[in-house]
């Protein structure tokens, strides 16, 4: 068809029937536009207006499509226009009815991902935020409140088909909310560095954020949902820039980074105890022997775990690690220090099991050795060539008599037989001057020692000759007098706090039931001078849980005193047996064959009859005593 004619065609019959092309245009349901289109030969309508064009100028189809009156085709031009726009009209009504389709889909997948969003943050607002949880990372507030208010507006305009008003104003508040989250989170990831890593076998989840501003971190675990993590700890240093994590194995990771001065630092994230762990406290008990890498390995490593400390040979250098070289991380990780940089990192690795009976690493179990840096590291496995028990000889080769102790550099050894030395955990190199008769235990049943570290009083202990210890801080820090077990569980301590004038001290008796662990003080003190007070050397004997004796010397030595307790220590009586003035000074009883013998001499200032004592014997455990030098032919006394 010729265009420019059929403008022209049109454009006469506008004219004649005294129409503008705005007029036109409203009767065809076009715009004005379209008709100057029409009208300049720059397009024609669409075959769906043919009929109504024709109708509005009184003439046929036929016409108009020949733009030219009287125009006749022997074909049925109404015809065939009638079935173009039926097909025409059929392939509207099918095009509205896939987008009405489509709006109901958009409708129902924007009001479900916003009931979702909802959900979510109301139940991180709501519960997770009030029990210490925080998203992995902070830009998931944003972009869930994002998703909400995008979803929600979408629902909305998509539902207020004829308020044309409503959705303006819903779009208008969409776009200012959004614009002003998404100023936040733009924020919150210029401040905020979120690093997120999964273990191999994706069992835990490892969150770490970093402010960027000020270098402050914190590691995050104990994850929920996958989305939630709890904050852990804080990292000792300011982190300066990169943040280097590996994970060692499924249930530790080692964190490397540098600080503001740009010294190397550590962290390792430990998640659980594995099978028992928790069962040992430390972790040189367990790795004390010889570990290497295998033959075929590209690294020669070696590890030596002795009561000198670890020694690392890689080669032919070696490297010699103290314990207070060492920093443990929960019961399963090592690192160790030279001049406060740290330099390796030892991690029990899956297989590396503990004997909850001995504390020991059992056969066939490895450990994951590696180098502490910001550049990319070889993790090494060691398998086990010497274990502790095997030949323990190896490792200290310090002597020690049977049933006694010895304190070198700072270490104290201890014999049950006079052959094997036992190193018992701690420092012991502020305590040597401190150990009396009375306030240790070395025996099969229950070893006892305590040591200071820090100005911090601890007791360690072992209820199994030695293969396993506990360490246990005590609730107060004086002097420990005496130590005493009647039995695995049950035990006492008697402790000074503080001195005053004529050898007063102020002091309590604490017992534990539970082996040790915890302490609980039974009494605040007994004394001739007032209440809440000790004499100095003061020494304790429980016969039972009911039954307790103390006594307390005077400073001179001229003369003592002795308490009885039927109440297990929590009230005492002051016992007198004897008037005479000369037999002043009580020891402490002894106990032999189920009876208490009791000796009372004359103190330092003593002279009388060679120098001589009284002896007593009790077979109602304390009630009453009995004078009679013939129950004392076998007895062993314990003399001071």
């Amino acid at each position: 068809m010729d265009n420019q004619k059929f403008g022209r065609f049109i454009r006469d019959l506008r004219k004649k029937a005294n129409m503008t092309q705005k007029e036109l245009g409203e009767k065809l349901n076009v715009t004005d536009k379209a008709v100057s289109k029409w009208e300049r030969g720059l397009g024609f309508p669409d075959i769906t207006i043919i009929n109504l064009l024709a109708e509005t100028f009184g003439i046929t189809a036929s016409e108009v499509l020949n733009a030219e009156i009287g125009k006749k085709d022997t074909v049925d031009v109404e015809k065939a226009v009638q079935e173009a726009v039926e097909k025409v009209t059929k392939e509207k009504e099918k095009k509205e009815n896939k987008k009405r389709k489509l709006i109901k889909i958009v409708k129902i997948v924007s009001i479900i991902i916003f009931l979702l969003m909802l959900l979510l943050q109301l139940g991180y607002i709501c519960i997770m935020k009030p029990n210490g949880y925080e998203y992995i990372n902070d830009l998931i507030f944003y972009i869930v409140n994002e998703l909400i208010m995008i979803t929600g507006a979408v629902f909305l305009i998509l539902q207020l088909k004829k308020l044309k008003t409503i959705k303006i104003v819903t779009v208008i508040i969409a776009v200012v909310l959004s614009i002003i989250n998404l100023a936040f989170m733009i924020n919150n990831g210029m401040n905020i560095r979120t690093i997120l890593s999964f273990s191999n076998d994706f069992s835990n989840e490892l969150v770490i954020k970093q402010n960027k501003e000020n270098g402050e971190t914190r590691l995050y675990k104990y994850a929920k949902l996958i989305l939630f993590a709890k904050p852990d700890e804080l990292f000792e240093y300011s982190v300066s820039e990169d943040i280097k994590h590996q994970w060692l194995t499924n249930d530790i990771c080692n964190i490397t980074y540098t600080d503001k001065d740009d010294n190397l630092r550590n962290y390792v994230a430990t998640y659980g105890s594995r099978k028992g762990a928790d069962s040992y406290y430390y972790l040189f008990n367990a790795l004390l022997g010889r570990w290497q890498t295998q033959a075929d390995s590209v690294s020669n490593i070696k590890l030596t775990v002795d009561s000198k400390g670890i020694k690392v040979t890689r080669d032919d250098t070696a490297e010699q690690f103290e314990f207070s070289d060492c920093k443990q991380y929960g019961v399963t990780a090592l690192v160790l220090f030279k001049a406060d940089i740290p330099k390796y990192v030892i991690a029990l690795n899956d297989d590396c099991e503990i004997d909850e009976e001995t504390s020991y690493i059992k056969e066939g179990g490895t450990i994951t050795f590696c180098d502490i840096s910001m550049k990319k590291t070889i993790k090494e496995t060691l398998y086990c060539t010497v274990y502790k028990g095997e030949n323990l000889s190896v490792y200290n080769g310090i002597t020690v008599e049977a049933n006694k102790y010895k304190i070198d550099n700072g270490i104290l050894y201890f014999s049950y037989d006079g052959e094997n030395a036992i190193e018992v955990p701690g420092d012991f190199s502020n305590d040597k001057s401190d150990y009396s008769d009375h306030n240790y235990i070395i025996s099969e049943e229950k070893t006892v020692f305590f040591y200071t570290e820090n100005g911090r009083k601890y007791i360690v202990y072992s209820d199994d000759k030695g293969d396993t210890w506990n360490t246990v801080k005590l609730a107060t820090n004086g002097t420990i007098q005496a130590i005493q077990f009647l039995n695995k569980d049950v035990g006492f301590i008697l402790q000074f706090e503080d001195y005053a004038l004529g050898g007063v001290t102020f002091g309590h008796i604490d017992k534990t039931t539970d082996g040790g662990k915890t302490w609980t003080t039974i009494n605040n003190g007994i004394g001739s001078v007032n209440e809440g007070t000790f004499r100095s050397g003061s020494q304790l004997l429980f016969v039972n849980e009911n039954i307790a004796f103390v006594t307390m010397p005077y400073a001179s030595g001229d003369d003592s005193e002795l308490y009885y307790s039927e109440d297990g220590g929590i009230n005492f009586t002051k016992i007198t047996l004897s008037d005479e003035k000369i037999y002043d000074y009580y020891y402490l009883p002894t106990i032999d064959g189920g009876k208490l013998y009791l000796e009372v001499g004359q103190g330092n200032d003593g002279d009388y009859n060679g120098g001589d004592s009284k002896k007593y014997y009790s077979e109602d455990k304390g009630k009453t005593w009995n004078e009679n030098l013939s129950k004392w032919q076998n007895c062993k006394f314990n003399v001071r």
